[in-house]
């Protein structure tokens, strides 16, 4: 692993680095202290200011982070100053004005043109759809949008300056075995955000149809919503359907690693056994720790999608 301040390689003083990364959040962040005194002339002691571009290399000499400093900490009784990276999705927060049409990859190819962001890779299944931002939404969120009126499931991401979406857990990356690679494992099981009826209402408040779980209303009691046309001429029960929510099921795993493939919008192969986690998963958020010479992963799994 090098990292890299502008020009400056500080790999010799990094003691150790957090890279993360979750499919609810807009960029993959990287933080890391580095040893910072004056009081050692034999110590180099770089300044790094807000806004340096920070890089980091895995040790096959690829990129795997590219971004900006956001944030600074130095605690005046130490000798380590931390650092608080995002990367280059950061500026996807700009919000924009305009009214975007055409297939999810020719509106994202459209909204990052505005902004001057290189795209890549970009899923697309063809379907024509309109995104309008009076200045609400943000460039994130018009890309986000784009592909669930297609009604694809994307992972956006970086790689380098250049922004790639593909669908979600479209690519297995690595095969996780044992206990000398898995070292813990949990797993939870929750109805708190349960919604498994929903009344749809007319554009007057009329009573229109009902859209239920039956299972779920059968074993867990009515958790009801009210879903009311708005008349934009969408699909009533495909739009009540996304309000519908079942027993959410959610577990984690703790894994050494030797690379920088398991991160989020990826699957695994977990096979462990004796364990509750076992199959072909989506990774749906993971953080990855290098200290001391050892690389672990926690890395959040879709029990939604798993594939046995």
């Amino acid at each position: 692993m090098t990292i890299f301040a502008g020009e400056d390689n500080i790999s010799s003083l990094v003691d150790s680095v957090t890279w993360s990364g979750d499919r609810d959040q807009i960029a993959r962040k990287l933080s890391f202290s580095y040893i910072h005194t004056d009081q050692d002339s034999n110590v180099r002691s770089p300044d790094i200011p807000l806004g340096s571009r920070i890089m980091m290399y895995d040790d096959e000499n690829v990129l795997v982070f590219d971004g900006v400093a956001l944030g600074i900490e130095k605690d005046e009784a130490d000798v380590k100053v931390k650092v608080s990276c995002h990367d280059m999705a950061f500026y996807l927060k700009s919000e924009a004005y305009n009214t975007y049409k055409g297939t999810p990859a020719q509106i994202v190819a459209a909204v990052c043109l505005e902004f001057d962001i290189k795209t890549g890779l970009l899923a697309d299944n063809g379907k024509a759809v309109e995104v309008v931002s009076t200045g609400e939404k943000t460039v994130y969120q018009i890309i986000k949008s784009a592909y669930e009126e297609a009604g694809m499931n994307v992972h956006i991401y970086m790689e380098g300056l250049t922004l790639c979406t593909e669908e979600f857990g479209s690519r297995t990356v690595a095969v996780l075995t044992g206990d000398d690679q898995i070292i813990s494992a949990s797993y939870k099981s929750s109805i708190e955000n349960m919604v498994n009826q929903v009344l749809v209402l007319d554009g007057k408040g009329k009573y229109v149809k009902t859209v239920e779980n039956a299972e779920d209303v059968a074993a867990y009691g009515i958790v009801r919503k009210i879903y009311k046309k708005d008349g934009s001429g969408k699909e009533t029960d495909e739009e009540a359907l996304k309000l519908i929510k079942s027993v959410e099921n959610s577990g984690s795993i703790s894994v050494t690693v030797q690379d920088f493939l398991c991160v989020t919008g990826k699957k695994v192969m977990v096979m462990k056994a004796g364990s509750s986690i076992f199959g072909l998963f989506h990774i749906v958020s993971d953080s990855h720790t290098i200290a001391n010479g050892e690389h672990m992963a926690r890395l959040g799994l879709d029990f939604e999608r798993v594939q046995g």
